[in-house]
């Protein structure tokens, strides 16, 4: 195994409401690393993170797991936390030994009271967020809504650095700001095109 540096390694929370995607997003963050040749999906019970029969018997986290991957050199420590204010103990304890927090949303739903919770405990330590509007293909789901909700509850500091260019069941491409460029996927997903 390889040794990294200090500033090689970066420690991040998933945090968000049950249902939000933290363990889809974890699955996908394995499979595009190359950690596992196939995702796993938590109506077939065969996630990485969600592996104690409780947690396949109720469809949701029950505790946080921890996994690591290599990305552009640099090793990423992530913990995978349950949605559940029940199990807010977990949340608390992984913000206690990460750098940063991810706080997913879901696409049809925007802020929600967990969403509120997660944001306090990040606050109260002192731990920078990203947060992640996730299921941007919800029929529900209208982004710029959310990032009205984001700005009016958490002010000038939200930032979009990625915006899609649709929402709903058409979602396909969004255009990274930062970058200026617009990536868009085919029907079956995979690689990205990408355009300036």
């Amino acid at each position: 195994m390889k040794t990294y540096q200090a500033n090689e390694i970066k420690n991040i929370a998933l945090l968000g409401n049950d249902g939000a995607g933290k363990t889809t997003l974890t699955e996908a963050l394995l499979y595009e690393a190359g950690v596992i040749k196939r995702r796993g999906r938590i109506t077939q019970h065969n996630t990485v993170s969600d592996y104690f029969p409780v947690e396949q018997e109720y469809g949701y986290s029950v505790f946080s797991t921890v996994f690591h991957v290599e990305w552009n050199g640099k090793k990423l420590n992530i913990i995978d936390c349950p949605g559940s204010d029940d199990f807010v103990g977990a949340a608390l304890t992984a913000l206690n030994v990460t750098d940063t927090a991810v706080l997913l949303l879901k696409g049809g739903a925007g802020v929600e009271v967990g969403t509120q919770n997660h944001f306090r405990y990040t606050e109260k330590l002192g731990k920078p967020v990203i947060f992640l509007v996730n299921q941007l293909d919800d029929e529900n789901c209208d982004y710029d809504t959310i990032l009205e909700q984001l700005t009016s509850v958490y002010g000038p500091k939200v930032v979009p650095v990625q915006y899609p260019l649709e929402t709903g069941p058409g979602f396909n491409a969004l255009i990274d700001v930062l970058l200026m460029k617009k990536y868009s996927w085919g029907p079956e997903g995979g690689e990205p095109t990408i355009e300036d």
